[in-house]
């Protein structure tokens, strides 16, 4: 029998190695597309949870705040104030406008200091110095073993909420509380004290140490002048004359406060003074860039007030609450919307190649988004990420004007 021993050709190689080649190619652009969607599904996901869950921590934060009567609540906001640990405003006109900043103050008088049993008490606040500081005696019940309860220390700074059981106030001094009480609320006040375990006395050392009232009064000449009263048509407006000799309510105050980290994209949080730490974010995962706040206040003419936008006075729009007009009127909110801007973590390649553009639009009082921020550093959006803008609208439904302003 004869045995055929002839091969292949070099031509039939050669077409056998270019449809092998062919095939090898066309697998791996599949591949790379492939992984391309996979990467652009993953970042858009995570971009999604993260926004989302920013989003609704926050609105539910806020809405708690003042979600019930027997809670009482401030706020402070600063436009642009994250980088300075909510004791600033950044916003330079002109310029855009760093992440929002906002700190909550809330306390509830079934409950004490981190929930624990440390009343809040009614009757006549115990002021046993006046002047040069104020100094107070407190509870003896808010102590335990020569430490403030819920303290860990015999001295600790605190804050303490002081709420009229009889004055109303109302920080349009054109309203007359006593002829219109159903405008004003009852008269209240935050103040930082340190306080001694041992002498159970807080002290308050100046002016700065008032964190918030909703006084008809706009500013203070002094901590004289704000323990003696300030007269305001036929009332007198101060510590002495509206709290310490009338029943008053006293408790301590709870904060949170959020911010976010430019350098890291992170939410982060701080509560009763402590450090900041972060729970949202982060260069390991889908960086938060921006959060705003606008605040919508009802006006009694019907019409709405804006802070927390571009200022035009004359359409009742302001960046903030510094403008004396709105002075306690954290009362008259009605909805607060929250916008978050949230970056991926990785440049992901488009579908047919190239780097991705992204466009943000104007929110809150950032109109314009420049490559510099006022900071000096590169500012959002940096081509190549994947942005994402969500927004929530906060309603206060249950936020009645008894509650403090």
């Amino acid at each position: 029998m004869h045995k055929n021993t002839k091969g292949f050709t070099l031509i039939e190689l050669s077409i056998s190695v270019a449809i092998f080649a062919f095939m090898i190619t066309g697998m791996t652009l599949a591949f790379q597309q492939q992984q391309r969607q996979f990467n652009l599904t993953k970042e858009a996901s995570d971009i999604d949870q993260t926004a989302r869950s920013t989003l609704d921590f926050l609105a539910t934060e806020i809405r708690n705040s003042a979600s019930r009567q027997g809670k009482t609540f401030a706020l402070g906001f600063f436009n642009g104030g994250s980088d300075e640990n909510c004791t600033s405003d950044t916003d330079e006109t002109g310029k855009d406008s760093p992440p929002d900043c906002i700190t909550l103050f809330t306390w509830d008088i079934t409950r004490g200091q981190n929930g624990s049993e440390l009343p809040s008490v009614a009757g006549l606040v115990r002021v046993t110095q006046s002047s040069p500081e104020l100094k107070l005696l407190l509870p003896p019940e808010w102590f335990k073993e020569g430490k403030l309860i819920g303290e860990t220390a015999s001295s600790a700074v605190v804050l303490l909420g002081f709420r009229s059981r009889v004055n109303l106030c109302n920080p349009d001094t054109a309203v007359n509380c006593g002829l219109e009480p159903e405008k004003c609320t009852e008269c209240s006040v935050i103040l930082e004290a340190s306080v001694d375990g041992v002498t159970k006395l807080a002290t308050v050392a100046d002016l700065s140490k008032v964190k918030a009232h909703n006084f008809p009064v706009t500013t203070f000449s002094g901590l004289s002048t704000f323990i003696n009263g300030v007269t305001v048509g036929s009332g007198i407006y101060g510590f002495l004359p509206t709290f310490a000799s009338q029943p008053a309510e006293i408790t301590v105050v709870n904060t949170k406060s959020f911010r976010i980290n430019s350098n890291t994209r992170e939410l982060e949080i701080a509560q009763d003074g402590d450090a900041f730490v972060p729970i949202a974010g982060g260069v390991n995962s889908a960086g938060i860039v921006d959060m705003q706040f606008v605040f919508n206040l009802q006006d009694g003419n019907g019409a709405v007030t804006k802070v927390g936008v571009p200022l035009d006075a004359n359409d009742n729009k302001f960046p903030d609450f510094t403008n004396s007009s709105l002075t306690g009127r954290e009362q008259d909110i009605r909805s607060v919307e929250i916008y978050i801007v949230v970056r991926s973590r990785i440049k992901p390649i488009k579908q047919g190649g190239g780097q991705y553009k992204a466009v943000i639009p104007a929110l809150g009082d950032a109109t314009e988004r420049t490559v510099v921020a006022p900071s000096g550093v590169t500012n959002e959006p940096e081509e190549g990420y994947i942005y994402r803008t969500l927004s929530t609208t906060v309603y206060m439904r249950n936020h009645a004007r008894e509650e403090f302003g």
